[in-house]
This record gives structure tokens, C-alpha cells and sequence, in this order.
């Protein structure tokens, strides 16, 4: 019966000391909430508690940036705290200074300005007593730099709302993939106003899951240098881009097969314990790394209605990953309370990519997908089950491939695509099965094919079994 089981990686649940209360976050992109009413804020908000996520950090960029204006962005913000106070949901700001050319780039006034407007408020994130602020880049760019974020530092603390500055300087965390100590070094060299330090880089660079090393080396260099903000950790379950502008950095994938799973169970055992988790995201759906719902497409009229451009539908639409809340829910509980979560219910998260990753696609980018090569192609499926039980996966013709899981923690499998998926496809199809019996299935509702219209390296995840968490939806 159990011949054609695949390799079985089995994540043991153990317990771990909790010394303080710990804190999670998910990067919510404001560009994607023209739309948004307090209603649908707290829908969201709702979702996101669910998983076991605390607040939202809200990347916007400067409102006059470029054109058409984005002043909206500061209706936005007034509406996320309204209802951020009525569910008991907690904002920070996170200033995206990644665009290397504005017609206005930010200034310390603007931003003292919005800070302090919601400085009072209950929803407003801190670490100790000071509002706590990030940012989104601000390295690579010289409209900023130290002084700068020393001059904000300055600015909030004269209007009488000192804030602790934790950026994402994303060269440092990128360089800290090969040389950790030496860039985190660096990096309270060239910063020292800051106060903590948020690295960015949640994906591999290679083919390779992620590490801890370079966790903690950042952390390690802000204790040495006497820094007293957070240390924050990102995790993210997937990144791919294909925008076929003819830019080259504009169409990649990163190896993330494994990586949400890996990730989170090396912080939930305690393998490197971060002071703040930012979950990369919640809703960034052109680099295919969201948690939250497919947002509305085609009801202009939707209070989540986004509106997709250069090609982006064509890797987005169908592709849920709200499944991939079940798996955040557990392992975010976990690092929180010191122990794994009493499993009490049957599920069975499983994701894949729609087409082979050598298909030839006639729409998309005109060149080969960075990284390309990296993903497996197979079907992966990640257990939690309240009983001993066999899990049965079948794609095409790899028919009942099983693996078992039981109550102890959960299981992580593979099932390889057939080398021929047929003229129409084939759709996985997995099963719960206990004491002879089948007490769940599920069969996926995308199917793999062969030939495509897009390049399309996204993931498409679904849940088999209790709890289905489909969390946002349109709200007046």
C-alpha cells in the first residue's frame, strides 16, 4: 500500500520557552486599496487575525511620486485606523523609498506630519513606548540616506511623537546572503541612526532554502552596537514576477517550493526567535507573494477592486493562496505561546504550478524566466491531521502516492508531475484517509497543462479538508 510513497520530510512539533510576547505583521501594499471603505479594512483585518497576524505595515509611496497623484493613499490610512481601532488590529508605516526618480520624493514634514496625525491612536504600532516606523529601501537612493532618517528622528521627536526607525535596506540583506557578518557590519557603519532593522530578503538567492545566518548576524550587529529597536524577520511564501516589459529584473522566480513551510518551522522550534515577524505579503499580487484572497477584477464597483496591469491577470487570476493561511495560523501561534498548537482538525494544504517549468508559452515574457530552472515540478502537500491517517495524492498518472502524518506535528510531502499530462491537462486530486476510510478529499481547481498562454511560474494552493479560511471578501 504504502510502495510509492515520496520523500516525507515530518516538521516534530516541540515546545519552546516564550520569554515575551512577540508580535507579527504582514506588508500590506496601500496602492492596492483605491477602492477600500472601513468595511473592508476590517474584513481584511479579520482574515489577517485569523491567521495569527497582528497588524498590517502599510507601504505606500510619496503621494506625488509621479502621475496620476496618489493623495488618496492619505483617505486610505484614515479609514485603516478607524477600523484598525474597531477590531483591534495594529498599523505602522512603512515609507517606500525604492523609486530612484519623483517628481516629489518624501520629506521629513510630510511623514512627521502623518505620524504624528495618528500617533494617539490605539492602533498605532510601537516597540516600548515610541512609535515604531519602517521603511521599504531608502539605500540606493539619494534623496535619502542617514541624515535623513536622523532628521525624521528629529522631526517626530520635536513634534513630541519620538518613533524607533527599523528600515528594510534591502542591498545590506541581500549581500548578507553570502557574506552575513560583513554586511551587517557594514551596515551599522553607514546607519547608525537607526535604530533596528528590518531585513527584506525572505527568498533564497539560490537553490536553496533560507538559513538563519543572516538573522542573525543582523541581530548580533544591532546588540554590539547598542541598538534598542526590533529585529524584523520576514518570511513569504512565494515570489515570482513576469511583467514582458522587455526589462530583465522584471521577470524572475525565486525558490520557494519549500520555503514557507521551512521558514516558519525554524522560527516556531526556536532555531532563531526574531523579535517581530513581517509576512511578506499580504497582498503584493504582482510579485505573486500575497496570503489574501484574489481581489476583484471585474466589479469596478468591489470595494477590493484592483486593477492589474502589463500582463499581471494572466499569472494572478485563479491563482489562490489564501490556503497558505491554515499553514501561517500554525506555525505563528506557535512562536507566539511556546508550544505547538493542539492539532483539531483534518487538513491537508497542497500547492503547484499550473505548467511545467520547460512549457513553451506563447504569451509572456520573450525570454527565459530568471531562475527558471530552480522549482521542482511536483505537487506539494503539508499534513496536519488530529489522528494517524494516510494522505493520498494523485497527479495524472502518478496515481496514489501516499505518505502518512499523525497528530505529533505536521508532515510535508511531494508528488512529482507525470512525464505526460494529456491533451487537456491533469488536476491533482489528495485524500484524507483513516481506518479504510476516505474523511476528506479534495481535487485541485486549476489543472496542469503542458502548453500555456503566459509564463506563469505562480503558485496555485489549495486546502483539503475542515477549516477552509477564505477569508477577505467585498465589504461595504
Amino acid at each position: 500500500m504504502f510502495s510509492k510513497i515520496w520523500t516525507v520530510l515530518a516538521l516534530a512539533a516541540v515546545s519552546v520557552h516564550l520569554a515575551a510576547a512577540k508580535s507579527v505583521v504582514a506588508h500590506f501594499m496601500l496602492d492596492n486599496s483605491y477602492a477600500y471603505t472601513v468595511g473592508q479594512w476590517k474584513t481584511d483585518m479579520k482574515a489577517a487575525q485569523q491567521a495569527g497576524i497582528d497588524g498590517f505595515s502599510l507601504n505606500w509611496i510619496p503621494p506625488d511620486c509621479n502621475s496620476p497623484s496618489r493623495k488618496w493613499q492619505v483617505d486610505r490610512i484614515d479609514d485603516a485606523f478607524q477600523a484598525a481601532e474597531k477590531t483591534g488590529f495594529k498599523l505602522m508605516f512603512s515609507f517606500d523609498m525604492s523609486y530612484t526618480t519623483c517628481n516629489k520624493f518624501w520629506n521629513t514634514t510630510f511623514m512627521t506630519d502623518m505620524i504624528t496625525k495618528h500617533a494617539g491612536s490605539s492602533a498605532a504600532m510601537r516597540w516600548n513606548t515610541n512609535i515604531l516606523v519602517s521603511t521599504y529601501a531608502g539605500d540606493k537612493n539619494d534623496a535619502y540616506g542617514n541624515q535623513f532618517f536622523q532628521d525624521l528622528k528629529d522631526s517626530c521627536k520635536g513634534a513630541g511623537h519620538p518613533i524607533t526607525l527599523a528600515p528594510a535596506l534591502v542591498s545590506y540583506a541581500q549581500a548578507a546572503q553570502t557574506s552575513p557578518e560583513k554586511s551587517a557590519a557594514k551596515m551599522m557603519s553607514d546607519y547608525p541612526a537607526i535604530d533596528g532593522y528590518f531585513n527584506w530578503q525572505a527568498w533564497p538567492l539560490m537553490e536553496a532554502n533560507m538559513t538563519c545566518t543572516a538573522d542573525k548576524a543582523f541581530k548580533a550587529a544591532l546588540t554590539k552596537n547598542g541598538k534598542t529597536g526590533p529585529y524584523i524577520m520576514a518570511v513569504s511564501p512565494w515570489q515570482y514576477k513576469d511583467l514582458n516589459d522587455g526589462v530583465a529584473s522584471d521577470s524572475w522566480v525565486a525558490y520557494s517550493d519549500t520555503l514557507f513551510a521551512q521558514r516558519l518551522h525554524s522560527i516556531a522550534n526556536n532555531e532563531f526567535s526574531p523579535d517581530i515577524i513581517e509576512v511578506l505579503t499580504w497582498n503584493d499580487f504582482c510579485e505573486s507573494h500575497y496570503l489574501r484572497d484574489l481581489p476583484s477584477m471585474t466589479n469596478v464597483s468591489a470595494t477590493d477592486y484592483v486593477t492589474y496591469s502589463n500582463g499581471m491577470e494572466n499569472y494572478v487570476e485563479g491563482m489562490n493562496h489564501a490556503p497558505w493561511r491554515v499553514m501561517a495560523k500554525y506555525y505563528l501561534n506557535w512562536w507566539k505561546n511556546g508550544k505547538a498548537p493542539v492539532i483539531t482538525m483534518d487538513q491537508v494544504v497542497y500547492w503547484y504550478r499550473v505548467h511545467p517549468k520547460a512549457a513553451a508559452c506563447y504569451g509572456g515574457s520573450s525570454s527565459k524566466i530568471k531562475n527558471y530552472e530552480y522549482p521542482t515540478d511536483a505537487v506539494f502537500a503539508w499534513a496536519l491531521v488530529k489522528d494517524k491517517a494516510t494522505v493520498s495524492v494523485s497527479v495524472g498518472a502518478n496515481q496514489y502516492w501516499e505518505f502518512e502524518a499523525d497528530s505529533s506535528g505536521p508532515a510535508l510531502s511531494m508528488i512529482p508531475f507525470p512525464k505526460d499530462l494529456g491533451i487537456g491537462g491533469t488536476t491533482p486530486e489528495v485524500s484524507i484517509n483513516r481506518n479504510n476510510k476516505v474523511v476528506q478529499y479534495s481535487k485541485g481547481g486549476m489543472a496542469i497543462t503542458a502548453s500555456c498562454s503566459w509564463s506563469n511560474f505562480n503558485a496555485h494552493v489549495e486546502l483539503c479538508g475542515e477549516g477552509v479560511n477564505k477569508g477577505p471578501s467585498s465589504s461595504s
